[in-house]
């Protein structure tokens, strides 16, 4: 199975967002939605994603001028990009891959078209397969959705694996509520940040309570210590 990506999408236009949304989720991915540029900036302070899909018209500045300020920034520069555009002249492509777009696509564009170009791009950075996840004594196997703390099996409903396994792919980083509440709850989302609380709270008691390595970050939200035994 494919690694599973945290894709960030920015995209002015609602029914075009909602539509590359549901496909990548449908596909196992974790999906942030921005509608501008200063939106997709919060997304990227929030957590690192793996890939940004971006559009070049965009309400608040131009999507390829953003391309470039993100690839001389030393945070993101390695972030693969993917540009949409409404302009489909050979110059504008090859003006978007100079300035650091790892791709181009034209408007419209087919979705599957989407999705295998950013397939693509995954294996060539982050490589193919990733079934297991292991750190500070918990082993999570993704294929046979079994999670292992000190060799010990514990029963965890879906939400709490699909929580753990965010934290477990992003080890060391501080991951706000807004994020995993885009991340976990996807469009079913809770009615307010206290729900995320709980349900941290749960996971937390399966997994040692004093000893599990989730922990509070005061008011900014919890993170995964990969060292903690």
């Amino acid at each position: 199975m494919m690694k599973q990506l945290t894709i960030v999408i920015v995209e002015d236009d609602k029914s075009n967002l909602e539509m590359v949304k549901a496909a990548f989720r449908e596909d196992g991915h974790i999906v942030c939605g921005a509608g501008s540029i200063k939106e997709c900036v919060k997304a990227l302070q929030a957590a690192k994603p793996d890939i940004i899909i971006l559009d070049r018209g965009l309400p608040d500045g131009d999507g390829l001028q953003f391309c470039l300020q993100l690839k001389k920034d030393s945070l993101f520069r390695t972030i693969p990009i993917v540009m949409l555009t409404g302009k489909s002249d050979v110059k504008d492509k090859i003006l978007g891959l100079r300035w650091g777009a790892d791709d181009y696509i034209a408007k419209p564009f087919d979705i599957e078209e989407l999705r295998a170009r950013v397939g693509a791009i995954a294996r060539r950075t982050y490589g193919g397969i990733t079934c297991t996840l292991s750190g500070a004594g918990i082993t999570m196997d993704l294929k046979a959705r079994t999670v292992l703390r000190n060799r010990s099996a514990l029963e965890l409903t879906n939400r709490e694996f699909h929580l753990l396994r965010i934290f477990m792919e992003n080890p060391d980083s501080v991951l706000s509520r807004d994020f995993l509440i885009a991340s976990v709850w996807n469009d079913s989302r809770p009615a307010n940040a206290k729900v995320v609380d709980v349900t941290v709270g749960n996971l937390r008691r399966k997994l040692g309570g004093k000893d599990c390595p989730i922990l509070a970050a005061r008011s900014c939200g919890y993170k995964f210590n990969s060292a903690k035994d």
